[in-house]
């Protein structure tokens, strides 16, 4: 603690007067000749009226009481633990234990200079993580205490990082140790890197199932390579550890949602058997959605559009260009796009159950509000804003993947109408417009649902960049092709108008991830109805069986099923809605990552630029004993806060008490000496 003081509001003039009022009074009473007691007992008495008249004529200015309390922080120093399973998959390196003891005894040497913490442990050392995101590790924990006074981080790794940035080139605020876990020679090992496969395929077609196998020690060493569903081999080659890439082609000729397991054979001396195994999961379907694009003019959009849909297989494209194409013989689709829509060009009478709109130079402004009844536009000439989109975080419609998102941000702007948006109906935004540094509430894409119909409107055209940027920079384009898959997606699905519904809220959970699962139940005109008994049924690949019910409410209609086991799951849902039941089923998966096996050999380089980028220092785990010297001689400085904290003066007990006290001991000696 350091020094306290206290401070009052009172302007010092009313304080002066206070005391001269109180001396005035206290002279007049007692400054009398031919009292019945000695000059001391006078002074004294007098000392007594003067102090109780002050205080309370200090009351009655009600001052208020400000104390400030100055309290000196020690710097706080941060073991963050990376708690992944690459850290034990290999057998060379420390064991658990060996880090534990490690790292109670130098955090505890610590403890009197520093206040220590240690993160990244759940209830103890597990190493079960399925992921590593050092980056985000840090920049939580940059978060988290950003209020303290932070001196370091410990940060206790392998450096193996196989989800988000690389934390080596990023800027933190404290300098950052590292200690290295783990064996920087490459392993002898042979593990599947890599597998490309459909997650959607069509009954009675092939989809192809690519694997990239790694190796090291065992060159031109014959291996089998075998596909398995169950414990049935449905596809197996005798291949040469140098073929490091192989290709199945699988038979989809059961609809439903599959899982599939590439094993690659084991041989001795491997120094791990984890990474030789590999789930994937592969939904057979029974037909593909026709999707139409309509467009007055080629455009870049259009093919950026048909390359991401043509490439899942799940959607056969149809484009019809006035002039150049022929008009298409079928009527109805599964999804109209209108590319540079409300232009005025004739296309014929085409039907579907979603419709997609987007604006572009050829678009006619005006009509929008003309035409679209969830959307009044008003707009003066032919402004535009060069905008990017800003990702509606409260979007409800489906799901982008989060670590991708902020991709969003190195996306090129491109023109939208300016003017005055306002929304009607149940619409919802998907992305706003973002002018520079500015999200505004103007939609750049929004997407309108009234149980019957479903639209999605997009005011600019041009996201074809988009595409080609993310690609430039990430080496993928994830995100736009989660964009216009998942909005084809959505959009082209039919209104379902079952009385009972049962749904997985995602079709594909990971393992750790909470599995819930989300009901419906309407009555004869489909409006929602609660109180109904559900009885739900949920069965594992081998058979096995697990019961559940519940009575569904406006604040509860979804089973919370918690986390499970890596696997395809089947379910099986009834109700009863008066005499007559419902029933309904479904499949969903749950994944396991499989992440943590692929690449087992440290990697201390990234933990040394990591450390010198931010002012801190590397050692490996073999010398981890020097970190506390390291540590010790450190001048992290203590940071001062100083708490304030005001009350009113006249709340104080003790003023009143004391007022009491000198009044009532002035009365007593008084009447004592016989002054009464």
């Amino acid at each position: 603690m350091g020094n306290n003081w206290y401070s009052f509001d009172v302007d010092p003039l009313w304080v002066f007067l206070a005391l001269l009022a109180a001396f005035v009074l206290a002279l007049l009473l007692y400054s009398r000749k031919n009292l019945p007691w000695g000059k001391g007992m006078n002074v004294f008495m007098g000392f007594l009226r003067f102090s109780s008249v002050f205080l309370i004529l200090l009351l009655l200015l009600n001052p208020l009481l400000e104390l400030n309390i100055n309290k000196i922080e020690q710097p706080t120093v941060i073991y963050a633990m990376d708690n992944s399973e690459s850290i034990i998959l290999r057998e060379s390196g420390p064991n658990p234990e060996e880090i534990k003891t490690w790292l109670q005894a130098s955090s505890t040497s610590l403890r009197s200079a520093y206040d220590v913490v240690i993160e990244g442990i759940k209830d103890s050392l597990t190493f079960d993580e399925k992921v590593t995101d050092l980056s985000k590790l840090l920049k939580d924990l940059e978060n988290k205490y950003e209020e303290k006074n932070l001196g370091a981080i410990v940060l206790v790794s392998d450096g193996i990082i196989n989800k988000g940035q690389s934390p080596a080139y990023q800027n933190f605020k404290f300098p950052v140790y590292t200690v290295g876990l783990g064996d920087t020679i490459p392993p002898k090992d042979i593990a599947i890197q890599n597998i490309r496969s459909n997650q959607v395929a069509y009954q009675g077609n092939q989809f192809p199932v690519s694997i990239k196998i790694y190796q090291k020690g065992y060159s031109n060493v014959p291996i089998s390579v075998k596909i398995l569903e169950g414990r049935k081999v449905i596809a197996e080659k005798q291949v040469e550890t140098s073929q490091t890439e192989l290709s199945f082609q699988i038979n989809a000729d059961t609809p439903g949602l599959r899982r599939l397991t590439v094993a690659v054979e084991q041989k001795e001396g491997e120094s791990s058997y984890e990474n030789n195994r590999k789930d994937i999961y592969v939904d057979v379907i029974e037909g593909k959605d026709k999707i139409l694009i309509l467009a007055p003019a080629p455009h870049p959009d259009i093919n950026a559009i048909r390359t991401v849909l043509d490439a899942t297989s799940n959607y056969e494209t149809v484009l019809y260009i006035p002039g150049i194409h022929n008009p298409p013989k079928e009527k109805e689709f599964d999804l109209v796009i209108e590319h540079q829509a409300f232009s005025g060009t004739r296309y014929g009478d085409f039907k579907s159950s979603g419709k997609w709109d987007i604006v572009g130079d050829r678009s006619n402004i005006r009509r929008i509000s003309q035409e679209v009844n969830y959307l009044n536009l008003a707009v003066k000439g032919n402004d535009k804003d060069q905008v990017r989109g800003a990702f509606n975080e409260s979007f409800s419609k489906f799901k982008l993947n989060p670590d991708l998102i902020d991709r969003l941000r190195q996306y090129p702007p491109i023109k939208a109408p300016f003017g005055d948006y306002q929304l009607s109906g149940p619409s919802e935004i998907f992305l706003y417009q973002k002018v520079g540094s500015v999200t505004t509430s103007r939609p750049l894409m929004l997407f309108f649902d009234d149980g019957s119909s479903k639209s999605c409107l997009t005011m600019a055209d041009g996201f074809w960049q988009w595409k080609l940027q993310e690609y430039g920079q990430e080496e993928n384009s994830d995100l736009f092709e989660q964009i216009i898959l998942k909005t084809t997606q959505y959009l082209s699905i039919k209104v379902n108008k079952d009385r009972f519904v049962v749904k997985p809220r995602d079709a594909n959970y990971q393992i750790g991830d909470r599995v819930f699962i989300d009901t419906e139940v309407y009555n004869e005109i489909y409006e929602r109805t609660y109180g109904n008994t559900i009885k739900l049924t949920i069965a594992d690949e081998e058979g096995n069986t697990s019961d559940y019910e519940m009575v569904d409410s406006q604040i509860n209609s979804s089973f919370n099923i918690g986390s499970m086991e890596p696997g395809v799951y089947t379910y099986t849902a009834s109700t009863k809605l008066g005499s007559r039941s419902f029933s309904e089923n479904g499949s969903f998966a749950v994944r396991d990552i499989q992440l943590e096996g692929i690449d087992l050999t440290a990697n201390h380089n990234l933990l040394r630029s990591l450390s010198g980028n931010s002012g801190g220092q590397f050692v490996a785990f073999s010398d981890a004993s020097r970190l506390d010297e390291i540590l010790a001689d450190q001048s992290f400085t203590d940071l001062i806060k100083t708490n304030r904290e005001q009350f009113p003066l006249i709340n104080s007990l003790w003023i009143i008490l004391l007022i009491g006290l000198f009044l009532t001991t002035e009365w007593f000696l008084r009447k004592y000496l016989g002054a009464y």
